[in-house]
């Protein structure tokens, strides 16, 4: 019995030393295993044609392109099928300030909704009140709420935009706290127009008077020329500005720019129909309201019988569950073996060449910070 002790005892470590191996070649196959599963499973997310429930930035970085021509623009082959290309070359070269005029009791109820849909897309967005309010980061301004005050409101939000922005910013958008705006139709037609062109784009309207103006429930963009003007040739003057603490903010503004020489520019689509649209097509769609076409200043009958554009910038009358609807159907709603992109952009466009105007090199205006009396010092001024 003593004899085979040292025997026993070489046959328990050589016992412990196979299970040991074991052990070891099995939890190297299981990992091996694992790593696999998980290479499958990554291939598998990065193949499919189907996105991911991660939610993405509006814009990614825009991959490399190849061009026939010098400008970013004409570009009409992509290294990527990304259809965020023109959209994140335009948020850079097309610089927009949104500029939405709300009040106490619609912040929560009607502003907010914009901060958290469309407004993610403007190059600066800003809220003008008549009350601060820390989430929406209003710009409080010393005017009574109510719609026949809205021109002295929209008149002094035009001046605090212009002391404080006017150099960052190449085009001045107006909404109201019920307005939907698809920026990129936006930055995509504005590219064919300069900045520094003396003109403004919304619903042409015309008053009973036959004064044309932009419908200010549907918006309108000044460019950054039409701003300057308005600011230095009209506030500065009561007799081309009302002065007055009343009156309808479209039909005063659509006076003042004329009086300035800002010309209210064309906004219609190829077939005739309206891009800035004062109305929602949640609530009419394909018939517009019955109030809509008398006050149309374009009469000339349209080639379709639809209402609206379908390169739309705006519609007005949302309310806040309808934000959230139109973000689904245009952003993230997709058509099953439909796949429609506009990847090109329209020509440039010179400025408006039957208006007598002066040329100012607008990047060159500095601003002087006087709230009584705003002035501008221009610099390479040529006639």
């Amino acid at each position: 019995m003593i004899g085979l002790r040292p025997h026993r005892k070489r046959l328990e470590l050589f016992l412990m030393v196979l299970i040991g191996v074991a052990w070891g070649i099995l939890l190297s196959e299981l990992m091996r295993r694992s790593h696999w599963r998980n290479h499958k499973d990554l291939v598998r997310v990065k193949s499919s044609p189907f996105p991911t429930s991660r939610r993405i930035s509006p814009y990614s970085t825009a991959p490399s392109t190849t061009s026939t021509s010098t400008s970013t623009y004409t570009t009409t082959t992509t290294t990527s099928s990304s259809p965020n290309v023109l959209a994140s070359n335009l948020f850079n070269e097309t610089r927009v300030l949104c500029m939405v005029l709300t009040s106490p009791k619609t912040h929560h109820s009607k502003a907010i909704h914009i901060q958290r849909t469309w407004g993610t897309r403007c190059n600066k967005l800003i809220f003008m009140s008549s009350k601060a309010d820390k989430e929406l980061g209003t710009v409080v301004l010393k005017v009574r709420e109510g719609y026949s005050n809205l021109w002295p409101k929209t008149r002094a939000s035009l001046q605090y935009v212009y002391n404080h922005h006017f150099r960052n910013y190449d085009w001045f958008l107006k909404a109201d706290d019920d307005t939907y705006v698809i920026m990129e139709n936006l930055r995509a037609f504005l590219y064919a127009y300069s900045p520094s062109s003396p003109v403004y784009f919304g619903n042409k309207f015309r008053s009973n008077v036959k004064e044309e103006y932009m419908s200010g429930g549907a918006g309108y963009v000044l460019s950054k020329m039409a701003l300057h003007q308005l600011i230095n040739e009209g506030f500065v003057n009561s007799s081309i500005c009302s002065n007055r603490g009343y009156g309808y903010e479209d039909i005063e503004l659509g006076r003042c720019l004329r009086g300035v020489g800002v010309v209210g520019g064309d906004s219609r689509d190829e077939q005739g129909l309206n891009r800035f649209i004062p109305f929602s097509p949640l609530h009419w769609y394909p018939d517009a309201p019955k109030w809509y076409r008398p006050l149309l200043y374009y009469t000339t009958s349209n080639i379709t019988s639809d209402c609206c554009s379908n390169s739309a910038i705006s519609f007005h009358y949302n309310n806040a569950k309808e934000f959230y609807v139109l973000e689904y159907v245009i952003y993230k709603l997709r058509a099953f073996g439909i796949y429609r992109i506009q990847d090109h952009l329209p020509a440039r466009k010179s400025t408006y060449s039957n208006i007598e105007t002066k040329q100012i090199a607008v990047n060159n205006i500095v601003v002087e910070k006087n709230v009584t009396e705003p002035k501008a010092i221009i610099q390479n001024l040529s006639l």
